[in-house]
């Protein structure tokens, strides 16, 4: 009887073990650019080669329709680029629509090509990091789990399909168990080079639920690094298909 309970308990663990592309589908990421139905306001600070910092301060405007993510980003602070903005809007299993207006041009133009693996404004995100990746266009494997600071953590290695709209050929993401939070994120180019790496530094609850408010993206290739600061979330119903046009970027 003991033994035969034994079983019985083995086997409900195992049937509630969750799959790789179930972990994957729940992971809450270090991403401040997809906020659907609010105004955020960030920060972001690029540390160089040598230590030195520079700030960029912006609000992020982000919505969902038809299930697709559209996100404007404003940059305010310092002098050199307030004005400059940013249109992103994703497309079903597509590359994403992407345009940036420049004030000292006056003009909008749209983000093409090898120009999206470029950095995005000095940081070491790019214009693709935009983006997200559709699901399908990713294999994912559960490989051993893992304690990170003292946290137990699932972890799984998506591998994009040769046809995916992405310069990378994989990822490998730990994450945490007890609320799905991608601690750590490795990012691989299609040759399998390790490119760099998405931390989580600090998280907090807000409307209940989990969000990153502090992240760095660390180049593995140098030492220059990007920490992002999320510091305020406003709830916004009010934003219409106007804000989200390529003309709309002119107009603060």
């Amino acid at each position: 009887m003991v033994l035969l309970l034994s079983l019985a308990v083995t086997a409900i663990a195992q049937k509630q073990e969750l799959t790789a592309d179930e972990i994957a589908k729940r992971v809450v990421r270090s991403d401040a650019f997809s906020w659907e139905g609010a105004r955020t306001h960030v920060r972001m600070l690029l540390t160089d080669e040598s230590g030195g910092t520079r700030e960029r301060v912006m609000d992020i405007y982000g919505r969902r329709k038809s299930g697709l993510f559209q996100t404007v980003v404003r940059f305010l602070a310092p002098q050199d680029i307030a004005g400059t903005a940013f249109l992103m809007l994703e497309r079903n299993k597509e590359v994403s629509e992407q345009y940036v207006y420049l004030p000292g041009l006056k003009r909008t133009r749209r983000i093409v090509g090898r120009e999206r693996e470029g950095s995005f404004m000095g940081s070491d995100f790019t214009y693709a990091d935009m983006q997200r990746i559709d699901e399908a266009y990713a294999t994912n494997k559960k490989m051993p789990d893992e304690v990170l600071s003292g946290e137990p953590v699932y972890v799984v290695e998506s591998t994009l399909r040769a046809d995916a709209p992405s310069s990378y050929g994989k990822f490998v993401t730990w994450v945490r168990k007890s609320d799905f939070i991608a601690l750590r994120t490795r990012f691989y180019d299609k040759q399998g080079k390790h490119l760099k790496t998405l931390y989580t530094r600090k998280v907090r609850q807000i409307d209940g639920r989990p969000v990153v408010v502090d992240a760095r993206m660390q180049s593995q290739l140098s030492k220059h690094a990007t920490d992002l600061f999320l510091d305020a979330i406003e709830r916004r119903d009010d934003l219409t298909d106007s804000t989200f046009t390529p003309a709309a970027l002119e107009h603060m």
